[in-house]
């Protein structure tokens, strides 16, 4: 699996990188005493507006609270980058250079990232990570090949023994920036080479939106870009209702990772019967505002955590939906949009959008969209952490990088995500904790997906059917048993009493089978509990009927009869009520409407058998008395027909 950063995006990366990079290369070469008259600063921007624009630009699982801006750079003997801006009005900010397979890198020992809090302030200005001030004060970074450790504000332009031709890219990173991407102020750009300086151009916003296709004609480009129409092969979907927990993956080359951030992933494929997806666990505390602050901020455990929704398929596009009324939501929530419980913990509710008002009518849960387009495609789930405290050692970053859930688990302890399917119903009627019973566990197995329905749903299934079988072996048994054995004496009654109840039982079946399928709204509460209540009522009904058989003996029949020699019965379940058998005929039957996990099939499964039941009590209570007399009318006057104390 690859390596879940806000990463900005291979295939974007290898088309920018010769964007900018062929005039001011060729310059170089063709010039190199003359400075660079030509090419503009950050031809590409990544945010939420670029996103909707172009479509081309969602690939890499894209942090929508974060804003990119993205420069080539050309690798040449001599050339020194310099970039001069204002400290932004944000959460965070970050300078990082790439090398040409888009991983940082250490040249003599220093880093190719910087992060806002060790990025010195010009003289006469202050960095609010550092010391308490407003934003805009000025900061001035070098980018050089002939790097050295005690160089402040210096990072390496090209790992060492990179050959003169070659590209790297530098990022501009803030995130949760104040006013949005247009208030944010670019750091102007100065090539030097040869002694000669020339200040780069700011591109203008709209060029930033559009990828030419000329990049394409670069054969790595080429291979790795959606723009280019490269193919990388569909993903094979799991089976609806596959949940892989969350866990921390080996980080592979290539990504563009920023490396104050660390990456927990998780799968699910949607379940068909409209089932929202629940994912729950502590939050961890961050600054309650976007301003920049002094960072170690006391009172905090990380500087900003975020969880995005994206599309299982190559390229791993963030969930974009546009809406009716001409916005667009995105497939990403952060931590200051998102409520916590009393206890600290936070409800993310992933669901379609036609359930998203009900989803927002919950208490303290936060709507994720699936895909508006295609809700039941499978989906990546990606939780980031930024910058944890040194006091906080539950965040991802000490997650081991081994692709087991179960190892996440153990070192996140209460902060580790856990994931559940949900009626929404359920959701509504019990909160969080009542989707929780069902949550998926983490798995010590790398890699390993694990089948919140596919492992469950199949125990369910077999226990169902067997419970099924022994229903028919039962009713068939007693039938054959039965067959013939009346005492010869005895008289036929209402033999259409039995196709009458017959007919009933089918009829609720449909009906409830149909109501399980077209109104998914009504879906009970539970999962596995549910489940587990519905298998108690058939056994129980089952169990009913096998004792009153018994009890009956001789006198058991199909059909309405009396016999001169019929006997009293009030043994077993006859002790309780008049009629146990239908009794555990209707609970066999309200078991299968709990299964079902609908409480219009519930209702259709216990009421529609009970009329045929009625019918057929009333045949029975008719033709008792005539051959039991008194001793029946007294047992029938201290019993209820099917539910004691009731009826």
């Amino acid at each position: 699996m690859r390596h879940r950063q806000s990463q900005v995006y291979m295939s974007v990366l290898l088309l920018v990188i010769v964007g900018g990079a062929v005039s001011i290369a060729g310059v170089l070469r063709s010039s190199p005493s003359q400075p660079v008259t030509s090419g503009c600063a950050w031809p590409v921007a990544l945010n939420q507006v670029t996103l909707t624009e172009n479509s081309q630009l969602n690939v890499g699982n894209p942090d929508t609270a974060d804003d990119y801006w993205i420069m080539p750079v050309p690798v040449e003997d001599g050339l020194r980058v310099t970039l001069s801006g204002e400290y932004p009005d944000s959460r965070y900010m970050s300078i990082a250079v790439y090398n040409a397979q888009g991983t940082p890198f250490t040249t003599n020992g220093v880093s190719s990232t910087l992060a806002d809090y060790r990025i010195a302030a010009d003289p006469g200005s202050v960095n609010p990570w550092q010391h308490q001030a407003p934003p805009g004060g000025r900061f001035t970074v070098t980018l050089r090949s002939n790097v050295a450790p005690a160089q402040v504000n210096t990072l390496p332009v090209a790992p060492a023994r990179t050959p003169n031709g070659n590209t790297d890219v530098i990022f501009y990173r803030v995130y949760a920036a104040q006013g949005g991407p247009e208030q944010v102020p670019l750091p102007s750009i100065t090539i030097t080479h040869n002694g000669k300086s020339t200040q780069l151009p700011q591109c203008p916003a709209s060029s930033q939106q559009r990828i030419p296709k000329s990049y394409c004609s670069i054969p790595w480009v080429g291979k790795e870009s959606p723009v280019c129409r490269a193919t990388h092969g569909a993903a094979t979907p799991d089976e609806d209702g596959t949940i892989t927990p969350f866990a921390k993956n080996p980080v592979g080359e290539g990504g563009t990772p920023d490396n104050d951030i660390a990456y927990l992933s998780a799968s699910i494929v949607p379940r068909r019967n409209a089932e929202v997806v629940v994912v729950r666990a502590k939050a961890p505390t961050t600054p309650s505002g976007n301003a920049p602050a002094p960072w170690p901020q006391p009172g905090t455990d990380l500087r900003y955590w975020s969880l995005c929704i994206d599309l299982a398929q190559p390229s791993v596009p963030v969930v974009v939906n546009r809406l009716s009324n001409r916005t667009a939501d995105y497939g990403c929530r952060h931590d200051n949009q998102v409520p916590v419980d009393r206890k600290g913990y936070y409800t993310f509710v992933i669901g379609t959008e036609s359930q998203r008002a009900a989803i927002e009518r919950i208490p303290g849960t936060t709507f994720l969209p699936f895909s508006a387009t295609n809700p039941a495609q499978p989906y990546e789930l990606n939780l980031r952490n930024m910058l944890p405290e040194g006091h906080f050692p539950q965040a991802i970053q000490s997650v081991p990088a081994n692709g087991r859930s179960a190892s996440a688990a153990a070192a996140m302890g209460p902060y580790y995500p856990r994931i559940a399917f949900c009626p929404l119903a359920t959701l509504a009627a019990g909160g969080p904790s009542a989707c929780m019973l069902a949550a998926v566990p983490p798995s010590n197995n790398a890699n390993e997906t694990t089948t919140s329905a596919t492992s469950a749903r199949l125990i369910e299934t077999l226990l169902f059917a067997c419970v099924l079988v022994g229903w028919a072996i039962l009713e068939t048994w007693q039938g054959l048993r039965r067959r013939g054995k009346s005492s010869p004496a005895a008289q036929p009654g209402r033999e259409g009493s039995r196709l009458i109840m017959f007919f009933y039982g089918v009829v609720a079946v449909a009906i409830a089978i149909w109501a399980a399928a077209k109104a998914p709204e009504a879906s009970t509460p539970g999962g596995v509990i549910t489940f587990g209540i519905g298998l108690c009522f058939m056994c129980g009904g089952l169990v009913l009927r096998w004792r009153s058989f018994k009890a009956l003996s001789r006198y058991l029949t199909v059909p309405v009869t009396t016999s001169p020699d019929q006997l009293l019965i009030t043994t077993g379940p006859y002790r309780f009520v008049r009629h146990p058998s239908y009794l555990g005929l209707i609970l066999v039957l309200a078991g299968i409407g709990v299964i079902l996990a609908n409480w219009l099939s519930i209702a259709v499964l216990a009421l529609v058998p009970l009329i045929g039941v009625m019918y057929r009590t009333h045949i029975e209570e008719d033709a008792l008395p005539g051959i039991l007399g008194d001793a029946y009318t007294g047992y029938a006057s201290t019993r209820k027909r099917l539910v004691p104390f009731v009826w």
